[in-house]
């Protein structure tokens, strides 16, 4: 049971591509799942579930892979990716910007933030570095905070908050294409924007974290396919020239604490990495057979409506939750599995039609050959629910959250205030 994923993923892309006759953001999204499958497929006849290093449940544990848990995992991850079929981005004609000056402050806004990260953060960098990346997550995960947290302490608090919500630079990465390709602005301009996007990755780091690069990478390849047909040969050769190191100093990184982490596990780093990325599908398949069906929350699918009735986060709560189930919640198994734990099987199907529905809302229809900038940052920050959903649903806290309410604003506002004026003034005018 456990090739039926690898087998359906790759089908999956395969329809997808063969259907649009282009490698589109739906036939990403589905070889990721694919990939993941096969890894997952390797993990178990090679032995790797047995060691708590990459992060599957239980020693010793051999999931059954059911029928039932593997029709929900196939069905309801192919049901969030199904609205990003109806993008053809060969197709893409035209890309507007009717908003122009809110879009210019909102970019000023995220940059900002990314200069306070770049503040806060690089001092440290250069040494941590050279330290224990296991401590250094460890000692994050018994609840110390990192040097640039402590830092930012210090300072006032307009700019704590700032730092606080500075996810939003990530949202620099859409706005790097649109002004690069689009309206074809001097990089001299666009630069600053795709070296703000990077500064999550800062954050990480000094907690020798390897979630945000990841995150990066699989977003800034989503936006290689969602603008392909706008991007021009001096766009390309830029990104070729400066992502070159960039990769290295990335894979680098990811190498060095990986096997920092992992070097006393015994299945060794190459095995714990595999068993990192393979392992969404067999734990998916533990919370459908072991979760409490009792328990429900949505503090992880409402961040900020949970903080504000209920003073309740997923972050303080999760070792609450993890004693009341019996086994540790803080496990990939995709975002649909986030949904599952959290409420139940009916309760991850609504959630995956309620996504997709959303999804369907914003992209209105298929082969749709025009959009607005609104409309691509908007779906940029859905995309990631399925992307990143190869190992959890990415919105989970108030400091995640506030990048989908900020792109669902400048949505709005693109959608309904800026039309309405529109039509008020040529109401006017009329008359």
């Amino acid at each position: 049971m456990h090739f039926v994923p690898l087998i359906y993923f790759a089908g999956l892309t395969y329809y997808f591509w063969q259907k649009h006759r282009t490698y589109d953001v739906a036939a990403y999204m589905s070889t990721l799942y694919t990939i993941t499958s096969l890894c997952c497929v390797i993990m178990v006849l090679g032995g790797f579930m047995n060691a708590r290093g990459g992060g599957v449940l239980i020693d010793g544990y051999e999931p059954d892979f059911g029928i039932i848990p593997t029709v929900l995992y196939c069905g309801l991850i192919t049901i969030t990716i199904l609205p990003f079929s109806f993008i053809r981005p060969e197709n893409l004609e035209h890309i507007g910007n009717v908003h122009r000056y809110l879009l210019y402050a909102f970019t000023l806004l995220i940059l900002l933030q990314g200069l306070i990260i770049y503040y806060l953060v690089g001092g440290f960098v250069s040494d941590l570095l050279h330290g224990d990346f296991k401590f250094l997550k460890d000692t994050y995960l018994t609840g110390d905070i990192s040097p640039a947290d402590a830092k930012m302490l210090t300072l006032p608090f307009p700019v704590q908050l700032l730092y606080y919500f500075s996810f939003m630079t990530l949202l620099g990465l859409p706005l790097f294409f649109y002004y690069s390709c689009v309206e074809k602005r001097s990089l001299w301009f666009t630069t600053p924007l795709l070296a703000i996007s990077i500064s999550p990755i800062l954050r990480g780091i000094l907690v020798a974290d390897r979630t945000e690069i990841i995150h990066y990478g699989l977003m800034f390849f989503f936006c290689l396919v969602l603008f392909q047909k706008f991007i021009t040969r001096r766009v390309r050769n830029f990104m070729f020239l400066t992502g070159l190191p960039i990769v290295a100093v990335g894979l680098t990184y990811v190498i060095a604490v990986s096997s920092s982490r992992f070097e006393n596990e015994e299945e060794g780093a190459s095995g714990s990495m595999l068993e990192y990325a393979g392992q969404s599908y067999a734990n998916f398949c533990y919370f459908y057979d072991n979760h409490n069906k009792e328990l429900f929350y949505l503090e992880r699918e409402f961040p900020i409506i949970s903080y504000a009735i209920f003073q309740s986060e997923y972050t303080e709560t999760k070792e609450e939750r993890t004693a009341k189930e019996g086994f540790f919640i803080g496990v990939f198994a995709s975002h649909v599995g986030s949904w599952l734990l959290d409420t139940g099987v009916i309760g991850a199907i609504v959630f995956s039609l309620l996504f997709a529905l959303l999804c369907c809302l914003v992209i209105q229809r298929y082969n749709r050959t025009d959009f607005d900038v609104a409309d691509l940052i908007m779906i940029f920050t859905l995309g990631v629910v399925p992307t990143f959903g190869i190992f959890y649903y990415r919105y989970y806290s108030i400091q995640t959250a506030v990048v989908y309410l900020a792109a669902g604003l400048l949505y709005l506002y693109s959608k309904f205030i800026f039309v309405w004026n529109k039509e008020e003034k040529e109401e006017t005018n009329n008359a």
